[in-house]
């Protein structure tokens, strides 16, 4: 039975995980970048501690995995004992015990510790796996960019006819011209007025005449 993820899970959420009749694995110090044997970057991530006093059982741990895999709680149970038996054969015999996932165990005057540091269970790495380092170094061409010449002519500006600047003769003939239509317009309003007095006169000795009687003039 594979525990790693369980108690990885678990850890996020709790201050220790039992796993019965072995120990509590509980959250360490958070622990920055590091570097493994293999040169490979690993992220950030919480350190995790055990605790091999406190192993009574609080069926935590088992009923999670029971509702993860749908089988019941004490068969759950049953399989934790038989994998804890199988774990504690190995540290009598050997005195070392190395589990995927969560790491390195040693057993010392009777007490089980888990000397991986940092281990294997990723507990607050955000879900970052580790990053390999590069194999070659890709060589970066960087092209100089040359300025972009451009001919670009200038003309003088040449300003609308209507906005030229008039000479001193043209404005000398621009003053004896509108001389000149003042004086036309004066001499046709002269004769306007001497014929309408003209008409006036003559209409006035005419109303004189009108009743005289002529024959008695000749």
């Amino acid at each position: 039975m594979h525990l790693a993820p369980y108690i990885e899970t678990l850890l996020e959420e709790k201050h220790y995980i039992i796993l019965p009749g072995f120990g509590a694995f509980e959250p360490g110090q958070y622990l920055g970048i590091s570097i493994n044997e293999n040169g490979d970057l690993l992220p950030p991530k919480r350190a995790v501690s055990f605790n091999p006093h406190l192993s009574n059982d609080d069926s935590v741990l088992a009923s999670v995995i029971a509702a993860k895999e749908l089988i019941s709680v004490n068969e759950v149970k049953d399989k934790l004992k038989t994998v804890v038996f199988q774990w504690k054969s190995t540290l009598n015999s050997k005195g070392v015990l190395v589990v995927e996932g969560i790491g390195k165990f040693e057993k010392s005057n009777g007490i089980i510790r888990l000397v991986t540091e940092p281990s294997e269970l990723k507990i607050g790495s955000f879900g970052l796996p580790a990053v390999a380092p590069p194999t070659r170094k890709e060589k970066i061409e960087v092209k100089e960019i040359e300025p972009v010449k451009e001919d670009v002519s200038l003309e003088p500006a040449k300003m609308p006819s209507s906005k030229k600047p008039k000479t001193k003769a043209e404005a000398v003939q621009d003053t004896v011209s509108g001389e000149a239509t003042a004086s036309s317009f004066a001499y046709q309003l002269a004769v306007v007025l001497l014929v309408l007095a003209t008409l006036s006169v003559g209409y006035f000795f005419y109303s004189q005449l009108k009743g005289v009687d002529l024959s008695t003039l000749l």
